[in-house]
């Protein structure tokens, strides 16, 4: 794909400008990294950091059925929210693979904000609305009317107070707030893909360099996707395409806990992630250690007595760990803590184990 053919963000050109390196990443041309990726992933564990994801799709869904929608839809329980509260879940299909996963905040009873990937935003809109039917739910694509940004690192309190007119350390994780950064509205919330504290913030796209601005002129420096992967693994986060998919179930992701009863909701693959929930999966993901030298990666092939067991869904360095880790989908009698097996990397054949998970955890 073409440079010119792909999506680009409000803050593509001061990007460039700030001298990150460019990649393509779900149709939109995006920062990889700027200093690079090993010290930009140190630089959040240590203090804070900006990541911009305006890529990623925003939703607004309102009306008086809109919960009514979001039960059928989501695997997670709706009736664990409350206004100014936040909830992570899986959209599945009938066979219990996943459409998507995604973050929604109950806003209020009849209005929530949601985010989804990237890559799924169309799917994922046709999706919800093809099953509103005679529901009274309306739904907005504000992706391209707003931008997006993650803010993430143990110094993001401290650096972000003096910018805002609330104490954002009285958010607890997974809440929201609407306040004004520097007298700009902006929607805020205590959560992030990489296991450290932090925010997630929304604000109007004619805005948001000015917030770039002013979050870069604090301690904290801009960080590309490279680092938003590395860290995102350490703390076991799954992404799309990689640990779920439409092929991969969430109990099969090792995610189960986002599967709840729902006993008098019928919602969307209930019936098979709840058996596999009860009696277990044939396969399932589990965090692997590279014991020799080298690293590991998607796709790589994972082995135990010459027999073929499974594949890496995600791998790479850990800058925190300093040795290559990676999750793997494997055959589930084969998952026991310190399971020794091999990693087809290349031609030779390299020994893991089978550890606990996350790698790393500050939240």
């Amino acid at each position: 794909m073409n440079t010119s053919d792909l999506r680009k963000t409000p803050l593509n050109s001061r990007h460039k400008e700030i001298g990150a390196k460019m990649t393509e990443f779900g149709g939109w041309e995006m920062p990889v990294s700027y200093e690079g990726i090993i010290s930009e992933h140190k630089y959040v564990r240590d203090v804070a950091g900006v990541f911009d994801i305006s890529h990623m799709g925003e939703f607004l869904l309102e009306g008086e059925d809109v919960k009514t929608l979001l039960q059928t839809l989501m695997v997670n329980d709706l009736r664990l929210l409350e206004p100014s509260k936040g909830q992570y879940s899986c959209i599945c299909y009938e066979n219990g693979t996943v459409v998507d996963d995604c973050i929604y905040y109950e806003e209020n009873p009849t209005t929530y904000r949601m985010i989804v990937n990237a890559s799924n935003r169309e799917k994922d809109f046709k999706w919800i609305n093809s099953h509103i039917d005679n529901l009274e739910v309306t739904i907005k694509d504000l992706t391209s009317e707003r931008s997006r940004l993650a803010f993430q690192g143990p110094k993001t309190d401290e650096l972000l107070n003096p910018l805002t007119d609330i104490d954002v350390s009285d958010i607890n994780r997974f809440y929201f707030r609407k306040c004004k950064l520097d007298g700009i509205s902006i929607f805020i919330a205590r959560t992030g893909y990489t296991g450290e504290k932090g925010f997630e913030l929304s604000a109007s796209k004619d805005n948001i360099e000015d917030i770039f601005n002013k979050l870069l002129d604090t301690e904290a420096k801009p960080i590309g996707l490279g680092a938003r992967d590395s860290l995102r693994l350490e703390a076991c986060y799954s992404l799309y395409g990689h640990e779920i998919s439409d092929k991969i179930t969430p109990i099969e992701a090792n995610i189960g806990w986002v599967v709840k009863q729902k006993d008098d909701i019928d919602y969307i693959g209930k019936n098979i992630l709840l058996k596999q929930k009860n009696e277990g999966t044939s396969r399932i993901i589990v965090g692997l250690t590279l014991k020799d030298p080298g690293i590991m990666r998607q796709n790589y092939k994972v082995f135990v007595d010459g027999k073929e067991i499974g594949y890496l869904t995600s791998g790479g360095y850990s800058p925190t760990l300093e040795k290559s880790i990676g999750l793997a989908l494997i055959q589930s009698e084969y998952n026991e803590l310190e399971k020794e097996v091999d990693i087809q990397i290349r031609k030779k054949m390299k020994k893991a184990e089978v550890v606990s998970t996350p790698f790393y955890q500050n939240v």
